[in-house]
């Protein structure tokens, strides 16, 4: 399973979820899971990302299990909630 948070650096949001993620990334890791964050500020292909993946905000977040997505997240959410729902589709 792979957690990827798309963001930016000055979105606070994005900031916040990273942060928190990174300091649980031991929790992640327990229920077999990977994480990537993709900072649009510093992609060199940023609108043709952004026009591939449709992405209409920051943060968005994908989960995705054996190379596809099966959630797809916009905007603010709990990272407790956000591991919740990660170990439910273990």
């Amino acid at each position: 399973m792979k957690l990827t948070i798309i963001g930016q650096a000055k979105c606070a949001p994005c900031q916040i979820i990273k942060n928190q993620v990174l300091d649980r990334i031991d929790e992640l890791t327990a229920i077999g899971a990977r994480f990537e964050y993709i900072n649009l500020d510093i992609l060199e292909d940023k609108d043709t990302f952004i026009h591939a993946h449709k992405l209409s905000s920051t943060p968005t977040i994908w989960i995705s299990k054996d190379g596809e997505t099966v959630k797809e997240l916009t905007g603010f959410i709990n990272v407790d909630t956000l591991f919740e729902m990660m170990e439910g589709l273990k």
